[in-house]
């Protein structure tokens, strides 16, 4: 035989391929999933809780470094 003959039965070959795939991808897979929804007994699961706020610490607090007591002028440094 050719190798011309060889090369065309390839290509149908490939071409075959191609198309099942894609009759697969597009008509195959698509109603058995549509099928199985609307059957389906169970509800839907609740949505996830919202995410909480992360708890930032105040840094103007009372107590906390020399700016605890506002109302006090700070002490004087003495001069060098």
């Amino acid at each position: 035989m050719r190798r011309s003959l060889y090369l065309v039965i390839f290509a149908v070959l490939i071409a075959a391929l191609v198309a099942g795939g894609y009759y697969y991808r597009h008509h195959g897979a698509a109603p058995a999933a549509a099928k199985a929804a609307p059957g389906c007994d169970t509800p839907a699961p609740p949505p996830p809780p919202k995410p909480t706020e992360p708890k930032i610490p105040d840094f103007i607090e009372a107590g906390c470094g020399p700016g605890a007591n506002a109302s006090a002028p700070a002490p004087a440094r003495p001069k060098k």
